[in-house]
């Protein structure tokens, strides 16, 4: 990815429409009541509107509307990538109004994913088995990247932070998409602004799910040499390595959780993941969010490393695995460091 005055001007605008947004959109939300209030599964001690995924949204929106202006034909390519991702926003944003249930949730990006990669198939599509393959693939990817996303937003800043990281890296391997992904980005820094601890706004469903989604499909989109699904392997791989911290996290806890006869609620809310266990107190948040955005640069760099294939790619995948181990030592480490 080149950085050129188009890209900057993207962060910029997406940057100053989010972080513009965001003190009206907690103007509304605590006039209205819309507030994410603490309860004993919760890491913050005070009532927050959480409606700052509006504000994401709206300005990854408004970054990307100069690149439907000044390169058309590579926007038009990606504008199916953001109408899409906008919907799951959208059902995220209900969620926050009236807290729909997790399967009804799930099924609505099932069905948007769906839709997107029958409509518009990414490059690894070659032939009716291999695309049948992806797309069974491609939408199990983008539900649980999506719901990673979600289930991680718990501390102030942490997926904003983790968001910002992940599409800048993505956008050095994912060819037309770099666009969408830098104002992605800037929209997401816009945010933090008002949401790195002590937080005056959460994003809410409406922005984790926006998120999740828009990355997700990001990476089924890199682009393949040789062509094919086998062609594909290897970049689809480094594009999974960048999230490696969301991914372990989230299925390690799943797994800990089966594991403990949790049973049925092991979408329900708790208090079990690493980035919990790790951060007692409201106090520990920027602690915790500066440990897992280090961790995402370095899954990042692993991700970029892996994407020249070869022994490259065995090399990347190896530092993202310990980037996995360091994360099932933290709560030990934290424990013992006594900070």
């Amino acid at each position: 990815m080149t950085v050129t005055p188009l890209l900057l001007s993207v962060v910029f605008t997406a940057m100053v429409v989010s972080g513009a947004l965001v003190p009206l959109l907690v103007k509304f939300a605590v006039g209205r009541n819309l507030m994410d209030r603490p309860n004993t599964r919760s890491s913050h001690r005070v009532p927050t509107p959480r409606l700052g995924g509006v504000a994401v949204v709206a300005g990854t929106w408004a970054g990307f509307l100069p690149l439907l202006l000044a390169a058309p034909e590579v926007a038009r390519e990606t504008l199916p990538l953001v109408g899409a991702a906008t919907l799951v926003g959208g059902v995220g944003l209900a969620d926050d109004f009236i807290n729909l249930h997790f399967g009804v949730k799930a099924a609505a990006q099932a069905v948007v994913a769906a839709g997107l990669l029958l409509l518009y198939p990414p490059p690894v599509v070659s032939g009716a088995a291999a695309g049948l393959l992806v797309i069974v693939f491609g939408v199990f990817w983008v539900v649980a990247l999506c719901n990673a996303f979600n289930f991680m937003d718990g501390i102030d800043g942490i997926t904003g932070g983790v968001a910002v990281v992940s599409a800048l890296f993505l956008a050095s391997i994912a060819g037309g998409t770099a666009g969408f992904l830098v104002a992605l980005a800037g929209a997401m820094v816009g945010f933090l602004l008002w949401n790195i601890g002590p937080a005056t706004i959460f994003m809410g469903d409406a922005g984790s799910y926006f998120a999740g989604f828009a990355l997700a499909v990001a990476a089924l989109y890199v682009p393949v040499e040789g062509g094919g699904l086998f062609g594909g392997i290897p970049a689809l791989l480094a594009c999974v390595l960048v999230f490696t911290p969301y991914l372990m996290d989230t299925g390690f806890t799943i797994l800990r959780r089966l594991q403990s006869g949790v049973g049925r609620g092991v979408f329900s809310a708790h208090r079990e993941h690493i980035y919990q266990r790790i951060t007692p107190e409201p106090p520990m948040h920027r602690r915790t969010s500066n440990i897992y955005y280090a961790l995402s640069v370095a899954s990042g760099f692993a991700a970029l490393v892996a994407s020249g294939g070869g022994l490259r790619l065995v090399f990347g995948v190896a530092v993202a695995g310990l980037v996995c181990v360091v994360m099932l030592y933290l709560p030990r480490l934290v424990r013992s460091s006594g900070v």
